[in-house]
């Protein structure tokens, strides 16, 4: 079996055992035994099989049995959790990728005796008793700095090629979460490698254990932990209520202090890290070209020839309140690149994404490393005695900061041990100055209280998980976690926890800010039904149908809104939108008539009016919209198709043709306008003109019969203009004819 063909089968298998297909499931796990070639698992399945038939048997003897449900769900999770075992034996029997490899590797080593985590416990704590730390042992020995960084990377590999933990593998962690003695950033590695170690292969030991990290409640820890339980619970969310212990740790976190801000704040930074593609975007096509060109005219930043917007412009309501203001509006986009900064949106992607090259980053373990200025990998690199250079303070500065990740701390750190030393005095003491002016801004944007430094630390987290799933070398090989559309509130756990209509609100508000206007939909309904007086929220509401091309529900939710506050420009101008997308032309032109009062000199409102009018065959109506148009826009050149076509209709052939001429002189390969330059040289008479233009739109045309079909919705026209109606079919065949032998 190949690759793909292994993984459809097994999500065949979730799929079938959701939907309570119990024995359409264990064929199929049937075939993925003879493909591991673990024959004996085919007992399992069987006595599976059997509890099953019993669970049937029961449910229709006419006997009411209490505990059917449990058993049954007991039976689709061990048969889930089958599914999952086969799956991966396969894969790493078969797959040839890195991270396989190394899988082996570890998988010969697990930890089998408590004398395995004895050492490695000592080599991380240098100690032999784990219960206390050696504190007289030099920590500057090379030695035991080597041993301690080989320890990490064994503690990191070997949580996150854990399939299924077993107990002295539980014991351990457990050991690893309890401990006094290890540092905090040890305990982070563990987290993160529990996280990822979750994401390959579900195992709900790996989960209870994460619930124990945050009921520690040790800083910079607990909060890597609560965010790994959310990125596991989300892509098993199909799972949660098969486990009864994870309900129950969902209700003892409810008692968590402020949970439900700090649910809200991973879930803001999740949905900013999904946007760091566009940030990055940003800063190269518009942020960095604009300080290139800096001049320090303001003229040189004004946009002149955009001023007259199309409709699609219009998007949001200006009188909503903002709730997550991401620019400041203004000008100066520096000052918006700052701003972007603070509110944790991800601007260094592109700037550091050149800097992970370096030998450390080899160590999937390195990309997770919480920065600290203790820590051995820069320790030597900092402090040149040679050249009296010592980049201590800078070091100890940096770390405090939130303005940087912790991968892009190394990264720089790393960089800037290669620069002479010369530069390198004149960077630290250009960066003392930097880092003192972000210290100001952080400490006025209140980041000391305990809930903002938790949310920075979520931000500074999702920016390390983001640099792993994009920037490794074996990227490739892993499930992206940033890439799947997770349905955040389809969450039964997410469900459980978030209570506080605010924080739901502002997760909505959030998602219609980014445009992901599914899941601010999803929101926005959720909290409908409690509020249906609520005008603004039957407007976004409708915003977010509008955006997803659902024209039919946002034209009732606009009505709704309408109902309420009847004197809104930017409601009647949805509404009309709506019309239109729904072909309901005179109830669109309705709308925008009323709209033209206010705003008659409005040209994307003639235009629209112009429209409705050419679909309500109103001709010489539309005819005048357009005109105006024209005379107030003389340069908007598309103004002149429906000029032509409405002159044409109208029996105005020399305008038609002046016009059809003028669009085809910059853009001849237009194949409408061929088309209808063809029918008024007919209608004039000019046969072989006609014939020349209808050839050469033909050519424009995928096939003949597309041609054909779009010639035919001129027919009635034509026929209205003179042209008898076997008079068309004749010309077809002389177009086709004469195309096939030139």
């Amino acid at each position: 079996m190949q690759h793909s063909e292994i993984k459809s089968i097994y999500n065949n298998i979730c799929i079938q055992l959701h939907n309570r297909k119990v024995v359409n499931a264990c064929n199929l796990l049937r075939q993925l035994v003879k493909e591991s070639q673990q024959e004996y698992l085919n007992d399992n399945i069987d006595t599976h099989l059997s509890t099953y038939k019993n669970i049937l048997k029961h449910s229709f003897s006419g006997v009411k049995d209490p505990q059917r449900d449990m058993v049954f769900h007991y039976l689709v999770r061990d048969l889930l959790e089958l599914a999952d075992l086969l799956q991966e034996i396969i894969l790493s029997e078969k797959s040839v990728t890195n991270s396989y490899a190394l899988k082996k590797d570890y998988n010969k080593r697990r930890l089998r005796e408590k004398s395995d985590i004895q050492s490695i416990l000592e080599n991380l704590t240098f100690d032999s008793q784990p219960t206390s730390i050696l504190k007289e042992i030099n920590i500057g020995s090379s030695e035991i700095h080597k041993n301690r960084q080989n320890a990490l990377e064994e503690l990191f590999n070997f949580i996150w090629f854990s399939d299924k933990l077993t107990d002295i593998e539980i014991e351990f962690l457990e050991t690893v979460c309890d401990s006094r003695e290890l540092p905090w950033h040890d305990k982070c590695l563990a987290v993160s490698a529990l996280t990822l170690s979750i994401m390959r292969l579900f195992d709900i030991n790996k989960l209870i254990i994460l619930f124990r990290f945050v009921e520690q409640r040790e800083e910079n820890v607990w909060e890597r932990a609560l965010t790994g339980i959310i990125f596991s619970l989300l892509k098993f969310n199909d799972r949660f209520y098969l486990y009864p212990i994870l309900h129950e740790k969902t209700i003892e976190l409810r008692e968590f202090p402020d949970i439900e801000k700090h649910i809200e704040a991973i879930l803001i930074q999740f949905t900013k890290a999904k946007e760091t593609e566009k940030v990055t975007d940003k800063w190269e096509k518009d942020i960095l070209p604009e300080m290139m060109k800096m001049r320090g005219k303001i003229e040189e930043k004004l946009d002149l020839d955009n001023i007259i917007s199309e409709e699609t412009g219009e998007e949001t309501n200006p009188d909503w309140e903002t709730v997550f203001e991401d620019q400041p509006g203004l000008l100066d986009k520096l000052a918006e690149f700052t701003q972007m900064q603070l509110e944790g949106m991800d601007v260094f992607m592109s700037t550091f994404a050149q800097l992970k090259h370096f030998p450390f980053f080899l160590k999937a373990s390195n990309w997770f490393l919480p920065f600290y200025s203790q820590n051995e990998n820069i320790s030597e690199l900092i402090v040149d005695p040679d050249n009296n250079i010592d980049l201590s303070p800078l070091i100890e500065k940096l770390e405090s900061t939130y303005f940087l990740c912790n991968s892009d701390k190394y990264s720089f750190c790393l960089n800037l041990a290669m620069i002479p030393a010369q530069q390198k005095s004149m960077m630290m003491n250009m960066m003392q100055g930097e880092l003192k002016k972000i210290s100001e801004i952080e400490n006025d944007e209140n980041i000391l209280n305990e809930l903002a430094k938790s949310k920075n630390i979520y931000s500074q987290y999702f920016q390390d998980l983001y640099r792993f799933y994009k920037l490794h070398p074996w990227k490739k090989e892993f499930e992206d976690i940033f890439n799947p559309a997770l349905d955040i509130f389809a969450s039964d756990f997410l469900k459980a926890l978030i209570t506080d209509k605010i924080v739901i609100r502002n997760i909505a508000e959030l998602f219609l800010e980014k445009k992901f206007f599914h899941d601010a939909l999803k929101v926005f309904l959720s909290i409908y039904d409690e509020d249906k007086q609520n005008t603004e929220l039957f407007e976004k509401i409708a915003f977010c149908y509008e955006k997803t091309n659902d024209f039919k529900n946002a034209l009732d939710f606009y009505k709704k809104a309408e109902i309420i506050q009847t004197s809104s420009s930017w409601i009647t101008r949805k509404i009309a939108l709506c019309y239109k997308q729904l072909g309901k032309w005179e109830n669109a032109l309705e709308y925008y008539k009323a709209l033209e009062k206010d705003a008659p000199e409005d040209l994307q409102l003639q235009s629209n009016i112009g429209q409705c009018l050419i679909h309500t065959e109103q001709f010489e109506e539309a005819l005048k919209y357009y005109f105006k148009v024209e005379v107030l826009a003389p340069e908007n050149e598309k103004i002149r198709r429906p000029l032509a076509w409405c002159s044409f209709l109208m029996g105005k052939f020399d305008t038609a043709e002046r016009y059809l001429v003028s669009l085809l002189g910059n853009h001849p390969d237009n194949k409408y306008d061929l088309m209808n330059l063809g029918h008024v040289y007919w209608l004039t008479n000019q046969h072989q003109k006609a014939l020349k233009q209808y050839i050469q739109s033909l050519k424009k045309w995928k096939s003949y019969k597309e041609f054909e079909a779009s010639f035919n919705e001129d027919r009635k026209h034509l026929v209205n203009l003179g042209i008898p109606e076997n008079d068309i079919d004749l010309m077809l065949d002389y177009i086709r004819i004469e195309n096939t032998e030139n």
